[in-house]
């Protein structure tokens, strides 16, 4: 999967120079306002999601339909997009998931009697 997401990203930089494409680069928004945050604030894991979903929706969206217009292959347009996708909205998985191991059970803090 690394290596996947490793040539995805060589390529697609590689396709972004040959057309003069930028990296997809977003503001990051005071939440529920179209006011840029100052410098040096940070956001709460929550916020950060919904302001990389915004990102997404008014920013990487338009960036993709701009280069489609400018003749620049789509499927450079698309693997742009979905590098950007793979970089900042890819959930984080445990170790033992991406090794394909077993996911350990759960502790339970509480037994519930099931008896009839």
């Amino acid at each position: 999967m690394l290596s996947k997401s490793l040539i995805l990203f060589i390529f697609a930089n590689m396709f972004n120079q040959a057309y003069g494409l930028e990296e997809i680069t977003c503001p990051r928004w005071v939440p529920g306002t179209d006011e840029v945050m100052p410098y040096g604030m940070t956001l709460s894991p929550e916020l950060e999601l919904e302001n990389k979903v915004r990102c997404y929706c008014e920013v990487v969206k338009r960036e993709e339909a701009r280069c489609i217009r400018q003749r620049v292959p789509e499927n450079i347009c698309k693997a742009r997009t979905k590098a950007w996708v793979q970089k900042n909205l890819k959930l984080k998985q445990t170790t033992l998931v991406n090794n394909g191991g077993v996911a350990p059970v759960p502790v339970r803090d509480r037994m519930i009697n099931i008896e009839p």
